[in-house]
């Protein structure tokens, strides 16, 4: 029997209405929001035992060399004054910039770390996600607002669904509080039609702010 999640996920792709979307580019200056996977290659470091870094939301990735890549390579991460950081966790959202380093191998200079959160297969884009505050008196009230990561697409919604990522109660919890800051929740997940008018997103993957981790 397929599991309840996917089910749930097969009914948003065959019913829902993914919000329409261009694919992400890297501004040519300052930071921009990339995923990060451990580079599990066997070979002495720096050069092996970094990081892979990809744009979130982008198709290609421009790496320490100027030129565009699937992904690149950083062989260490780092804070704003260039101070090497700890392990940042599989899987993360990274708010940076890719420079060369001083080995010119690339490298990962890192502002804010976001953590993932549930155990959901995961599908559709990223988004942060803010709750405007606006209420109504009937439904559909659109009380929130999605831009895509890195992108220009924006949609308003009234409803944001998180219980579906299986993550803990705890971090369903931060991630309802993420909703009403400034700096909103970043999740992954897909849009769907509601009754009445309605639109919703649910959150396959939360991503949580962390500290960033200290070497």
């Amino acid at each position: 029997m397929a599991s309840r999640v996917g089910l749930v996920a097969t009914l948003l792709l065959v019913t829902g209405v993914l919000a329409s979307t261009t694919a992400a580019r890297q501004p040519p200056t300052g930071t921009a929001m990339f995923v990060i996977r451990h580079d599990a290659r066997l070979c002495p470091s720096p050069r092996c035992g970094g990081y892979w870094v990809a744009l979130a939301n982008g198709a290609r990735t421009r790496c320490a060399d100027g030129l565009r890549h699937l992904r690149c390579y950083a062989a260490r991460a780092v804070d704003a004054k260039g101070n090497p950081l700890g392990d940042i966790a599989e899987g993360a959202l990274v708010r940076g910039a890719i420079d060369a380093g001083q080995d010119d191998l690339g490298e990962l200079a890192a502002t804010a770390v976001y953590t993932p959160s549930g155990r959901s297969r995961i599908a559709g884009g990223y988004y942060r996600l803010v709750d405007t505050g606006i209420r109504c008196v009937r439904a559909p009230c659109f009380s929130y607002a999605a831009t895509q990561v890195n992108g220009r697409t924006r949609a308003t919604l009234s409803e944001v669904g998180l219980t579906l990522a299986r993550a803990t109660a705890e971090q369903v919890g931060r991630a309802r509080r993420a909703l009403g800051t400034a700096d909103g929740l970043y999740a992954r997940g897909l849009f769907v039609l509601r009754p009445k008018g309605g639109r919703a997103f649910f959150a396959l993957r939360l991503f949580l702010r962390a500290p960033l981790p200290r070497a």
